[in-house]
């Protein structure tokens, strides 16, 4: 059986993680503005301060913000390399 290299998985997870940290937040802001209007709280820096204050007091909507793509960009991977077929050596 071929074994896979853990440190391919890595940058992947990372670009997951910073995006998830640098502009999923921001999108969400901007998606609500769009569809819902104002943030009654004020800006996107009132957003952002209330999503980082969620994120320390454990709530689930904000670590499922912030966790979700990290999950699911190591599912595709894990299903990627069940997928992949296998070479007889």
């Amino acid at each position: 059986m071929r074994r896979v290299s853990r440190t391919r998985h890595w940058p992947w997870l990372a670009a997951a993680a910073a995006f998830a940290v640098l502009a999923l937040p921001a999108l969400v802001y901007f998606t609500g503005v769009a569809l819902l209007g104002d943030y009654s709280r004020g800006g996107l820096d009132a957003f952002l301060r209330d999503y980082l204050a969620d994120l320390a007091r454990l709530r689930p909507a904000a670590w499922v913000l912030l966790l979700g793509p990290v999950v699911m960009v190591a599912a595709w991977r894990m299903l990627l390399a069940l997928a992949r077929p296998r070479l007889r050596t």
